[in-house]
């Protein structure tokens, strides 16, 4: 159906679609969507996993061979226990052994993850996947009263729209979408006139840039009166949490999820507890015995791609309560990763990561930035790509210059990983940053030492 709806919306002018906002959402995404029944029973969890391990066992090569075939829910938990870890640098190097052989082109769409701390990376999602997140979105975004036919939200996430075009309506979605890397204060107080036109009643946006955004509306006297705001994709420190709860009046509510669709779960105002969707994955812990170790997670809603034990990059404490599963002191890739035009212009690495088809033939790359204004990127392509290296440097230096208007991107491509810096874990990291005056922010996070 968005398909159908993207094609009327390139043929017909923005203020004609306004309608598009009535549309029913299970219209909108689909059968699962309408289907989906978000919840946080830690009951569901079992069944699940079994039916999870059955379906990657009988459908996927690299679990055909480590599930066994003599499996019962009474043996789910020890089966899985003994299952190995996976990461997205397996799914780098082998995706096709991890995918269904139920999902082609038909059912399913290729994507990219993010990336920010890990090996960005080509993934298969099943088309009734997108609906299924989406269930589970809104009916977080419910708890703080947030209606998409009802409430205009404004949406800063790093889109980039042309021209000197600064916001755009999507009617779809029913929101203003912001291009805040054209955002100044030079040009602040024009975006400010554009947006007094709406009655916009929430923000969603990346941490980062709502703190950016709240900078600049302090700087130039202005304030927004606003029902809530909704942050998702990057960490957030308590001090941030107090500054836009005070400034805005308003109830926050955060996610924490992947591109992989293994873990979701949410938090409302300031607390760091983050209530798990048994209903979407099954998040858990490994390399700490404190319990407070890197979070794993398998997926429910992907079958796709049917990721089990899948690293996700980041740390955390799971607890369990009788209303129930949490996860508290999220750290690691989920934050703090900004490039910088200037000391007061940052950018987070989430807005910038490559997804055209040129990923599909890189294993990883790496973002270095020695000076302001300025960045190289290193390329580690695949083996037996079918491009050449000056073809692959050349297309992603363009993608991410025209992302960073402003900055000098530079490229060059290496020929092994150990020319890719890692961290004292030893695992590459996607951005190096080796500026030495800026800002650092600090959460609350575990100790994993």
């Amino acid at each position: 159906m968005l398909d159908v709806i993207k094609k009327i919306y390139i043929t017909i002018p923005v203020q004609r679609l306004t309608f598009l906002k009535y549309l029913p959402d299970s219209l909108l995404y689909g059968k699962a969507y309408k289907q989906c029944q978000p919840a946080f029973d830690p009951g569901l969890i079992l069944p699940q996993l079994f039916s999870m391990l059955v379906y990657a066992r009988d459908n996927t090569i690299f679990w055909g061979t480590r599930i066994p075939k003599k499996l019962s829910l009474e043996s789910t938990m020890e089966v899985y226990n003994q299952l190995p870890v996976i990461s997205s640098f397996d799914l780098a190097t082998n995706l096709h052994d991890y995918t269904s052989k139920q999902f082609t082109r038909r059912n399913s769409y290729l994507a990219t993850t993010g990336g920010t701390g890990r090996n960005p990376t080509t993934i298969r999602l099943s088309n009734e996947s997108f609906g299924l997140e989406w269930a589970h979105i809104h009916s977080m975004w419910r708890e703080i009263g947030y209606k998409k036919q009802e409430h205009l939200k404004l949406t800063i996430v790093g889109k980039r729209l042309a021209g000197d075009q600064l916001i755009t309506v999507n009617p779809i979605y029913n929101e203003l979408v912001v291009d805040f890397f054209k955002i100044n204060d030079l040009n602040f107080d024009d975006f400010l006139i554009l947006t007094d036109k709406y009655r916009i009643d929430y923000l969603e946006s990346y941490p980062s840039l709502a703190m950016e955004f709240l900078e600049y509306l302090v700087r130039h006297g202005a304030t927004m009166k606003l029902k809530g705001i909704m942050l998702g994709s990057e960490g957030i420190t308590d001090q941030q949490l107090i500054d836009l709860t005070n400034f805005f009046r308003c109830p926050i509510i955060r996610w924490y999820g992947q591109s992989e669709k293994v873990v979701l779960a949410y938090s409302i105002n300031n607390g760091d507890m983050f209530k798990v969707f048994t209903s979407y994955g099954f998040p858990d812990v490994i390399g700490h015995p404190s319990g407070c170790g890197e979070l794993i997670g398998t997926t429910f809603i992907n079958k796709a791609l049917p990721l089990i034990k899948y690293r996700t990059g980041d740390y955390g404490r799971i607890l369990s309560r009788g209303d129930g599963l949490w996860i508290q002191e999220i750290q690691g890739r989920w934050g703090k990763d900004f490039i910088y035009l200037d000391e007061k212009k940052r950018i987070p690495t989430t807005a910038i990561n490559i997804h055209s088809a040129i990923q599909s033939q890189i294993l990883f790359y790496q973002l270095i930035q020695n000076e302001y204004g300025k960045l190289h990127i290193l390329i580690l392509p695949k083996k037996g790509t079918s491009k050449s290296a000056e073809e692959i440097a050349g297309i992603v230096q363009s993608e991410i210059a025209r992302k960073l208007k402003g900055f000098v991107v530079t490229a060059s491509i290496v020929d092994s990983e150990s020319q890719i810096q890692r961290s004292h874990r030893g695992k590459m990291i996607m951005l190096v940053q080796n500026l030495k005056d800026i800002k650092s922010d600090s959460g609350n996070y575990c100790n994993l030492q």
